[in-house]
């Protein structure tokens, strides 16, 4: 990519032409992943949890040898793997050169997308570039649902996939201006590297097949689009079946992941809803909203009156956009072509559970598409007046700063509560320890979410603290943990056999497997929901046994 010039004084209408100032390309990158660094530093050593537990056990057992296969997993990541086993191979777990690489690539998307942004004005006398390519990746590096792929170190495929795709949109575009065949080998290795660090990449020539057309006939381009076309998207379609066929034959599945059950279980419906879920998320900060406002505007998404407003205007947009290209302002094409990239961009989470019900959870499916979609929004931003736009978009930015800056102290009180727990530990003596109820989240942070297995803590004392524990523990159910003094009260009877649980303090409620507590029971003891209290009984009495529950991140014993 060469530099692009812009002129940086006058009431200037475009690029065309501008060849008397340029951006430094070294200063504009760095600048990006120095804020990315300085937002996201309360969270450097936050984030080795859930997940990344397992990860870690597979990464002692298989080692380099497991990349290849992606540590076993159903899913065809040995780029992924590859960047991670290497990251743990030199530094270990619970470094903060993880918060380092991960904020520095964050940092890099952001500046890619600002360079698109601009590139795609290059040839048109298209008004504020500079604003339109500052407002969109400003607002997508200061996103508050960026928090989560930022900060949790299972998602590097996320920041791998998003910067692969958009060199692979910057090399389209050098090619169809050189046609060089250098560009063109670039394309396709940049692809074949987002589609094997993840899945989601399989939306990346959609992607390209937007920026092709759009760009043919917004510049007027004198070449066949045809011949642009099968040059560029017949060996990603070779690509493509190459991936699926050693799907197939790796794991008996032609889909990774979730499986073709899940992933192509295609309702217009419910992908209509939940890609309009996804805007109103983006665009209204809609996930921090009061807990009753967002589950009536959700709901109303699912099946009410917005979910069909949304989709008629969402069509009607389309229609007019469709029917009208020629004579729009190229700011619109583009802005067209960036919602659509948006929309494609969702596909892959459009039939998947959309959460809201607290914050974090589930933010990172949504990082892949929100750079398109800002930049959508800023391009239509930049037909406003001069001073309106500005004081909308540092309105935003403001909002987005305040919100992101409270994720990344959930995220870092969240590693202060889980590090001083697990430090806390010290019952190495006993034969057994039921753990009473465990901190599942920090408002919405994963914490010690386990799903399908009697514990999780002792992953974390073998792994963090270096001494498993020998015995048998327990974890009987979890919480929500919304403070740092968040405490339980706990009531013992029936000569030790049976335990009352409540909290102290409202907003809190019981989780189990990642969702919330039912009545179940194993061969040690039954848990049962009361109306204010949950109960824990054991089937029999035994010697050498801790009961234990967490209050202001450390353990208690229950005498």
């Amino acid at each position: 990519m060469d530099n692009i010039p812009i002129s940086m004084y006058g009431n200037t209408t475009g690029l065309a032409g501008q060849k008397q100032v340029v951006l430094n390309p070294r200063l504009i990158p760095l600048l990006f992943i120095l804020t990315a660094l300085a937002i996201y530093w309360p969270t450097r050593d936050a984030g080795f949890v859930m997940d990344w537990l397992g990860w870690q056990y597979a990464y002692n057992r298989e080692g380099w040898a497991g990349v290849p296969g992606s540590f076993g997993y159903p899913g065809l990541h040995p780029v992924l793997h590859f960047g991670n086993y290497l990251l743990y191979w030199l530094f270990g777990a619970n470094s903060p050169v993880w918060y380092g690489v991960f904020a520095i690539l964050h940092g890099l998307n952001a500046w890619l997308l600002f360079r698109l942004a601009l590139r795609l004005f290059y040839h048109t006398a298209s008004g504020q570039p500079y604003f339109i390519a500052f407002t969109a990746a400003v607002l997508f590096l200061l996103s508050p649902y960026s928090a989560e792929v930022v900060v949790w170190r299972v998602c590097l495929h996320y920041l791998l996939a998003l910067c692969f795709a958009q060199m692979t949109l910057h090399r389209t575009l050098d090619y169809l201006y050189t046609g060089s065949r250098r560009d063109w080998w670039q394309i396709h290795l940049f692809f074949a590297l987002a589609l094997f660090a993840f899945e989601w990449s399989l939306v990346i020539p959609g992607l390209m097949l937007a920026l092709i057309v759009v760009r043919h006939f917004s510049i007027n381009a004198g070449t066949r689009l045809s011949a642009q076309l099968g040059k560029i998207l017949a060996p990603q379609a070779g690509l493509i079946a190459l991936y699926f066929l050693i799907n197939k034959i790796r794991i008996g599945d032609w889909v990774g992941h979730y499986g073709a059950e899940t992933h192509l279980n295609m309702q217009p419906k419910v992908l209509m809803a939940t890609m309009l879920k996804y805007t109103v998320k983006q665009f209204g900060f809609a996930r921090h909203w009061e807990h009753a406002d967002k589950t009536r505007l959700f709901d109303g998404l699912d099946a009410g009156w917005p979910l069909w407003l949304g989709i008629a205007l969402v069509a009607l947009g389309m229609l007019c956009w469709l029917a009208f290209f020629r004579r729009l302002d190229a700011r619109l094409q583009w802005a067209g072509a960036a919602f659509a990239w948006f929309f494609i961009a969702l596909l892959p989470v459009a039939n998947l559970y959309f959460c809201f019900l607290q914050l974090s959870e589930n933010d990172r499916y949504g990082y892949f598409a929100s750079g398109f979609g800002w930049l959508g929004f800023a391009i239509l931003l930049s037909f406003l007046p001069k001073i309106p736009a500005r004081l909308i978009m540092l309105t935003l930015l403001v909002i987005s700063l305040h919100l992101l800056a409270g994720m990344n102290r959930y995220w870092a009180l969240s590693e202060k509560i889980f590090d001083s727990l697990v430090q806390d530990f010290r019952w190495y003596d006993r034969k057994e320890v039921v753990i009473l109820a465990s901190p599942d989240n920090y408002r919405g942070v994963f914490m010690m979410r386990i799903i399908g297995q009697p514990n999780g803590f002792n992953e974390a004392l073998e792994l963090r603290r270096g001494r498993a524990f020998s015995g048998q523990m327990w974890e009987v159910a979890q919480f929500n943990q919304n403070n740092p003094s968040d405490g339980l009260k706990v009531e013992k009877e029936k000569g030790g056999r049976l335990y009352k649980v409540s909290f102290r303090q409202d907003g809190n409620w019981w989780w189990r497997n990642g969702i919330g507590a039912t009545d179940y029971e194993n061969e040690r003891y039954q848990f049962r929901m009361k109306e204010w209290h949950v109960e824990m009984e054991f089937k029999e009495k035994r010697p050498g046994t801790a009961v234990i529950y967490p209050e202001n991140g450390k353990w208690v014993e229950v005498k």
